[in-house]
């Protein structure tokens, strides 16, 4: 974080920068150069309102009601009815750190200098974004086609004076908050009202923090990958590096096999290169003494939860690469209709607003969240079976198993969230329904996309955090002297909280603590410290 102010120019916004205005740790400016776009393009509308030429949205009504002509004396009027007819959204609250998300960007948007809004507006918004006044945005209602219509109006609402918004863990009025902190609402002028809400703003404010939670999780899930790796006795052969350069290059994988070995790299517990050639001299020599055919009862090759880790997390690397770029170029948009392009001395009316490039990514990070979950909860049932856990105690009860129950109950938690994040993978962008007389006749549903990736996410923290905690007591059964560097790392971070089960305990309490310590991102912060170079 290089200052306490974010300035904005409508380019090069990251979900790193999005999550710290999000969270409260930087406030925002408009740059010099973005305020002259914005007052440049206001300018080209004010002459296009003053000669009463034709435009959607601004001299005619809205959607399918394009064909009625509205002459400008009641601009003020039809922006506003526009605001009020679309604060319709219901359902719980959005985060304050989603709504401050959303309005963040849609402030980059107006700095491109298309959108035609006024100077003072588009401050207001930047004023109450620094003051922390946030406006109550109900979760349910967006189908995506024209942007997120409505949620975003009941932020644009707000700059109006109406409405309710958060000040401070109060809700107030919203004049009442605005008079608070020594704010004036706008009366919204030509083309306002459509400039603040025809736009992708709220799916991708919450896409945004998604991605950058993921990037977390993707991080996280190969460092409890490694400690289970080897309390499970794996071998490190699969995570050659090399090996995948060589022969399978997709990157996300490299990057996997790479974090892996180097996590690995000094355990004690492994099958190390030399540990494996011991193992084929022995087996050579059984082979050359018996002469028939043998079952040496040694497996020569892990299960796929182990081995297969680089392909499988990988996998989720290369999509969040995807996902990644298309939220940024989506942040970095001006997402609304009509855009007035000084340079072209026209004004573009197209469909810019349309939230399928948000949708789909959202859709696949679904899908991508879920994959960690099932492969975590694989490794985790490995280490719980007696029969499959390389001598590991049954449910890691210790010796009084039987008389205590151990992770016994902890497990069906992973189960049954993989199975409900495997329901909610049924894509949401392709439930196009039309609406708004058939004007809305492709419609993206991205914003339900991303408010299912969001609970996604949140259930898959919740399945890592239980294999980390069954991970750490394998871990003392094997013997701590005998983990990694990495390994004995996070096993300290997690016990500094959560004590030994030396009987059985309420577990709720211990996975909720290991929820958090995995969401705060402090277990990619240590790793980092031994591998500065973590992928």
């Amino acid at each position: 974080m290089d200052s306490e102010f974010l300035f904005l120019t409508g380019e090069g916004l990251g979900v790193n920068e999005v999550h710290e205005v999000a969270f409260g740790l930087r406030k925002v400016q408009i740059a010099e150069e973005a305020k002259k776009r914005i007052i440049e393009s206001r300018e080209m509308l004010d002459l296009w309102v003053d000669e009463e030429k034709i435009v959607y949205g601004i001299t005619t009504g809205f959607g399918p009601l394009v064909s009625v002509l509205i002459p400008k004396k009641h601009q003020s009027d039809l922006q506003e009815n526009l605001i009020r007819s679309h604060s319709s959204n219901v359902g719980p609250l959005f985060s304050k750190e989603e709504v401050r998300a959303a309005m963040l960007l849609r402030i980059n948007a107006f700095c491109k200098g298309y959108s035609a809004i006024r100077l003072e507006t588009v401050e207001l918004m930047v004023a109450m974004l620094n003051k922390g006044l946030h406006p109550c945005v109900p979760q349910f209602g967006s189908v995506g086609a024209s942007g997120d219509l409505t949620p975003s109006s009941h932020i644009a609402l707000s700059l109006m004076g109406e409405g309710k918004t958060e000040y401070q863990g109060e809700i107030l009025d919203t004049k009442e908050a605005l008079k608070k902190t020594g704010l004036e609402p706008v009366k919204l002028m030509a083309k306002e009202g459509l400039a603040l809400i025809n736009g992708t703003t709220m799916m991708t404010g919450v896409a945004a923090l998604q991605v950058y939670d993921t990037w977390n999780l993707i991080r996280t899930a190969e460092a409890i990958s490694a400690l289970s790796i080897e309390v499970l006795l794996g071998s490190i052969e699969p995570f050659l590096v090399r090996a995948h350069e060589l022969a399978k290059p997709h990157p996300g994988q490299i990057n996997t096999a790479y974090n892996l070995s180097e996590m690995l790299k000094d355990s004690k517990l492994i099958w190390t290169k030399e540990k494996l050639k011991e193992i084929q001299e022995k087996l050579q020599n059984t082979v050359k003494e018996n002469g028939n055919v043998t079952d040496s009862s040694i497996h020569v090759q892990n299960v796929y939860s182990l081995r297969a880790t680089p392909q499988i997390l990988g996998a989720v690397r290369d999509a969040l690469d995807y996902i990644t770029r298309q939220i940024t170029t989506e942040m970095n948009s001006a997402n609304d209709n009509p855009l007035f392009f000084k340079d072209m001395d026209m004004v573009y009316q197209g469909a810019h607003f349309h939230g399928q490039p948000v949708a789909m990514p959202m859709d696949m990070l679904s899908i991508s969240l879920t994959e960690i979950a099932i492969l975590s909860e694989r490794r985790l049932n490995k280490m719980l079976d007696r029969k499959r856990s390389e001598g590991l105690t049954p449910f890691l009860a210790g010796d009084k198993f039987g008389l205590r129950c151990g992770f016994e109950g902890a497990q069906y938690i992973p189960t049954s969230l993989v199975a409900e994040c495997r329901t909610m993978c049924v894509p949401a962008s392709i439930q196009s329904i039309p609406s708004n007389e058939e004007n809305q006749d492709v419609v993206s549903m991205g914003l339900v996309a991303a408010r299912k990736a969001r609970d996604i996410k949140e259930k898959i923290s919740y399945v890592l955090s239980v294999e980390l905690l069954v991970a750490c007591n394998a871990a003392e059964e094997r013997g701590i002297e005998n983990l990694s560097s990495v390994g004995k790392k996070v096993y300290d971070l997690v016990r500094a909280d959560i004590s030994k089960y030396d009987e059985d305990r309420q577990m709720s309490l211990d996975i909720e603590k290991m929820n958090s310590l995995i969401k705060e991102g402090s277990i990619v912060t240590e790793i980092k410290k031994i591998i500065p170079d973590l992928k």
